[in-house]
């Protein structure tokens, strides 16, 4: 006790804000990466128990990612340090038909590849001549660093650990290895998410095929509120089956933010007249975070299914509203926890005119990521 009440001895330092960077660019790290192999993803997990990032794909195969970052990489004494502790981590993992990827927010990590993996992913088999000449040899220093730990260590049992490492490195493929660079990400949030913005932008035009003027309108709410998803998904353990982010409720959100329907819309659907309470919570609910539950892929193809079986077989005016009327007592369901029977005929009903409504869109969303409506 008489030492923290010490002058001499009482030095605190409570700032944590280096790792909860660290974590707010495992994060975004993610969201950039899950959007660069979209196509070819089916789910992905931040903080698995094999890496800090894993997107499995389409195939079964898998996208291992590590993800290092500094506050300010500027007072770095060696900026191949982080690449040289990531690369014994992604030595552990299993590398046959895998990509193993370096993600960091260190610019030129390798001094001969200026700007080269800024933005990008780019795989070791790519790199000139010059730049895996760099890459070998800090995989090179990795091992003897290794060596020189395991010369030091008289423990058998770390001996064993450390002797397991060395071997992983040493025989580590580095055809399955992939680097790169998210730039600028650092300071405040202007400068630290703009090139995830632009990955979103460029989703969302170049995949989703949305004009650029509904990209814009949309982009800064679905960047957040991915973040959210994958900070998270950082906290929920691996054994839990909803720790697996699948590719559809990942990209589902987009439509959700595409359209703002009228309550008032769908007056006539309903079997009551609601007032301005009941106006007023279902507004709530569905201006809600949680709102987006109801936005995943599963509900949103099944009330599409339907619809479009019942428009086969009803040449209506109207159609939309006449489907919804009859058959919203088959997604009741869906909303079981609100027990107001009337907001749930309410919101049951807003959400089917909502995905309706927004049809076009989710064709679009559906092909941008590669899946089948």
């Amino acid at each position: 006790m008489s030492d923290y009440l010490n002058e001499e001895y009482c030095v605190f330092d409570n700032d944590a804000s280096a790792s909860s960077f660290g974590w707010n660019f495992q994060s975004n790290a993610g969201i950039f990466l899950f959007l660069k192999y979209i196509q070819q993803a089916e789910d992905i997990k931040i903080e698995s128990k094999l890496q800090d990032i894993e997107i499995t794909l389409l195939d079964g195969n898998k996208v291992f990612a590590q993800a290092k970052s500094s506050q300010d990489f500027t007072v770095a004494k060696d900026t191949k340090e982080k690449f040289k502790d990531a690369i014994v981590s992604l030595a552990r993992n299993k590398q046959d038909g895998n990509k193993l990827v370096y993600i960091s927010n260190v610019p030129d990590t390798f001094k001969s590849a200026t700007g080269v993996f800024n933005n990008s992913v780019v795989p070791y088999t790519d790199c000139l001549s010059g730049i895996k000449d760099e890459i070998d040899k800090a995989i090179q220093s990795t091992i003897a660093s290794i060596e020189k730990k395991l010369a030091a260590e008289t423990k058998q049992e770390k001996r064993r650990r450390i002797q397991i490492a060395k071997e992983m490195v040493e025989n580590f493929d580095k055809s399955t290895l992939y680097i790169s660079t998210i730039h600028p990400y650092w300071g405040n949030e202007e400068n630290r998410y703009q090139s995830i913005s632009d990955a979103v932008l460029s989703f969302l035009v170049d995949d989703i095929k949305l004009s650029r003027d509904d990209a814009i309108s949309i982009k800064q709410r679905l960047l957040e509120h991915w973040q959210l998803r994958f900070e998270h998904n950082s906290t929920i353990k691996d054994t839990e089956s909803q720790k697996k982010l699948k590719k559809s409720d990942f990209v589902w959100p987009v439509a959700a933010f595409l359209i703002d329907n009228e309550l008032s819309e769908i007056y006539d659907c309903l079997t009551f007249t609601p007032d301005k309470c009941i106006t007023n919570e279902v507004k709530r609910i569905l201006e809600s975070s949680e709102c987006f539950y109801h936005e995943r892929f599963e509900f949103s193809n099944s009330v599409l299914q339907e619809f479009n079986q019942f428009k086969k077989e009803n040449r209506l005016d109207a159609v939309e509203k006449v489907f919804i009327k009859s058959h919203y007592n088959l997604f009741l369901n869906e909303f079981s926890n609100i027990e107001d029977l009337e907001e749930r005929e309410y919101i049951t009903k807003a959400f089917m005119f909502r995905i309706i409504c927004n049809y076009k869109n989710l064709q679009r969303i559906g092909k941008g990521a590669g899946m089948k409506i």
